[in-house]
C-alpha cells in the first residue's frame, strides 16, 4: 500500500495509508498509534498528528502541547494521595499535572498536627485539650452509669420511705462513695488519675 502524502493543510494530496498518533481530546495525553487509509482530500482522524511522540518518562505523561503542534511532558501524579496543609484532608489526584497548591504527600500522624512548611508538627496543646475533655467525658459517663444503677434498684426512693435492707444500704453507700470518688477527680489529675473500680452490683 502507498504512503499518503499530505499538504500543507494536513490533507492527502495523494492516497495511502499513514501512521497517525493519537490523543486525548480533553487532556492532550497522548493514546496510541494508528494506521489509517486516507482517500486523496481526506484529512487525518481528529485529535490525531502524524510526528511520533518522545518515549515515556516515569512520572511524566506526554502530551500534545497548547498550540497542537508538537508533544511536552507533564508531571503526572494521578492516584497518588496528598494531604491539604491546611486541614489535614486526604485527597486523591486525578489529573494531570503538578501536585495541587498547599497539599503534600507527607501523611500526619495525628488530628492535632499542623504543616510548619517542611513537615506536620503535633499541636501539644490541642491534643492535651482533646484528652482531657476525653477524660472528663469518661468520668460523666461512669457517674451517668452510677446513677442507672442506684435508679434502678429505687434506693432514693426506698430511704425516704424507710424501706431499705441493711444490704441495700450498704450497696447504696458504696456507689455514693464511687460517685463522690470520681467527682473528686480533676482534670489537671489527667493522665496520672486512677479511676476507681465500680462496686460489685
Amino acid at each position: 500500500m502507498s504512503k499518503a502524502i499530505l499538504n500543507t493543510y494536513g490533507i492527502a494530496s495523494s492516497a495511502g495509508e499513514i501512521t497517525v498518533y493519537n490523543y486525548d481530546a480533553n487532556t492532550r495525553e497522548y493514546l496510541s498509534s494508528t494506521v489509517e487509509y486516507l482517500a486523496e482530500g481526506v484529512g487525518i482522524p481528529a485529535h490525531s498528528c502524524t510526528d511520533k511522540p518522545g518515549k515515556f518518562k516515569t512520572g511524566f505523561a506526554i502530551c500534545r502541547n497548547e498550540g497542537l503542534n508538537g508533544w511536552e511532558y507533564v508531571e503526572d501524579h494521578r492516584d497518588t494521595e496528598v494531604y491539604k496543609v491546611d486541614t489535614r484532608e486526604k485527597i486523591t489526584v486525578r489529573h494531570l499535572g503538578k501536585l495541587p497548591e498547599d497539599t503534600t504527600t507527607i501523611a500526619p500522624e495525628t488530628e492535632f498536627d499542623v504543616w510548619n512548611g517542611t513537615e506536620w508538627i503535633t499541636d501539644i496543646d490541642a491534643k492535651r485539650a482533646a484528652d482531657v475533655q476525653a477524660f472528663e467525658m469518661k468520668i460523666q459517663t461512669l457517674i451517668d452509669e452510677a446513677s442507672v444503677v442506684i435508679n434502678k434498684n429505687n434506693w432514693p426512693s426506698k430511704l425516704q420511705l424507710n424501706r431499705m435492707s441493711e444490704a441495700e444500704t450498704s450497696k447504696f453507700n458504696l456507689w455514693l462513695d464511687y460517685i463522690d470518688a470520681l467527682n473528686a477527680i480533676k482534670p489537671s489529675d489527667f493522665p496520672d488519675a486512677i479511676l476507681p473500680e465500680p462496686p460489685s452490683i
